[in-house]
């Protein structure tokens, strides 16, 4: 719905599209998609058509931040605060720094070195903490070093002059300094950095984006994880980062029974792309792709991301368009059971049944990948033989 009226919004102009629907532009908050700001209350009060049937006018509901910006939030969108303009930053040009981070290549792995990688985790862990976005380069240094001793791989050298530099120019990292070198050799970088020892940190609007939008900052991690340290122990990685954390205190069931005593833990667990699985539901106005079903709560419309080639190991899915499908909640369960699969040609298959039940509903902008449908059919197709009526004997 969003997603349909920005692309509205597009198609007509900005003063077309708030003179059509009857705003004015936005004094505040503005949504941030691509490399564009709309005015975040006009396309919220004409996105609501998607609910029911018609866009709300301007009187009929307020904007700002304890209303619309919260909820553009809410559903994965980023949006721009009074007095903070990412300028031309948003999400997805972090995501796309993040994705195409250069690094030499280990010679004794034969695989990306970790100093970036550990770096910018390391980063994402203050944040997450609510550590101050800058740091000593004394502090910086000895626990980045550390980092890279524990997980970096065989001839990794504990040394985080060289890549902080490169996140640096790289318009990641910053560094309070004013005659900061070009681009140079591992050891000029460290001959600098010891000689200068800056205070540095995420820049301020990669810090902005990861604090604010756990959602994103957990999506960056997983990236991360998936593309540098298949091999390393990622719980182990991400508690001595600080992106992980337990408490093992002991809670009783209720005070004077004789119940046994729980130990409660908790854990932080990878985040979906949300932002991703919004757009996708989206796209197809929250309908099921299998039974075309909408469901319809009192606050708008609701569907399901399913993930065709599941991303938690051993699968390993990737977290993009192609691998998603937006789902009704019965849907969702039995084509991860593997009670429902796809042909290759996109036909919906009962395997209970043994046969085609009808066409997977498609859009214009969302292409599936055959790849993993093939994947996710023939893993379904692997599950074991049910029980005979003797084995369900008690």
């Amino acid at each position: 719905m969003i997603l349909a009226a920005i692309a509205e919004c597009d198609a007509m102009g900005r003063d077309g599209f708030l003179d059509t629907y009857g705003y004015g532009r936005a004094r505040g908050y503005l949504l941030v998609h691509g490399d564009r700001r709309y005015d975040s209350k006009a396309i919220a009060g004409v996105a609501h058509r998607g609910v029911d049937g018609r866009p709300l006018r301007p009187d009929e509901f307020s904007g700002g931040r304890e209303s619309v910006a919260r909820q553009l939030v809410r559903l994965g969108f980023e949006v721009d605060a009074p007095g903070l303009s990412l300028g031309e930053h948003t999400i997805e040009s972090l995501v796309l720094k993040i994705g195409s981070l250069r690094t030499d290549t280990s010679r004794s792995a034969g695989r990306p070195r970790r100093h970036q990688p550990l770096t910018l985790l390391w980063a994402l862990g203050r944040a997450a903490q609510a550590e101050p976005r800058l740091e000593a380069w004394a502090r910086t240094s000895a626990e980045i070093s550390s980092l890279i001793e524990k997980f970096g791989h065989a001839d990794d050298q504990p040394n985080p002059e060289f890549p902080v530099l490169r996140l640096y120019h790289d318009e990641l990292w910053d560094l309070d300094a004013s005659d900061i070198p070009p681009r140079a050799s591992t050891s000029s970088a460290q001959r600098w950095m010891n000689s200068h020892a800056p205070t540095g940190g995420l820049r301020p609007w990669v810090h902005t984006i990861v604090s604010r939008h756990p959602d994103v900052r957990a999506q960056i991690v997983l990236r991360l994880l998936e593309k540098y340290f298949q091999d390393a122990d990622h719980d182990e990685l991400l508690i001595a980062v600080g992106l992980s954390g337990t408490s093992d205190a002991e809670v009783p069931l209720n005070q004077g029974s004789p119940a046994p005593r729980r130990r409660q833990s908790t854990t932080m667990r990878m985040i979906r792309d949300s932002a991703l699985a919004q757009q996708i539901k989206d796209l197809h106005g929250h309908h099921c792709q299998i039974c075309g079903v909408r469901l319809r709560l009192p606050n708008g419309s609701y569907a399901e991301g399913a993930h065709i080639r599941p991303i938690g190991q051993p699968h390993n899915g990737p977290d993009e368009p192609g691998n998603i499908l937006c789902l009704c909640p019965n849907d969702h369960v039995l084509f991860d059971r593997g009670a429902l699969t796809l042909t290759d040609d996109l036909q919906v298959f009962d395997e209970v049944i043994g046969q085609i039940t009808g066409d997977l509903r498609l859009a214009p902008q969302h292409t599936i990948s055959v790849t993993h449908v093939a994947y996710h059919r023939e893993t379904a197709r692997q599950v074991t033989r049910p029980a005979s009526p003797s084995e369900l004997r008690l």
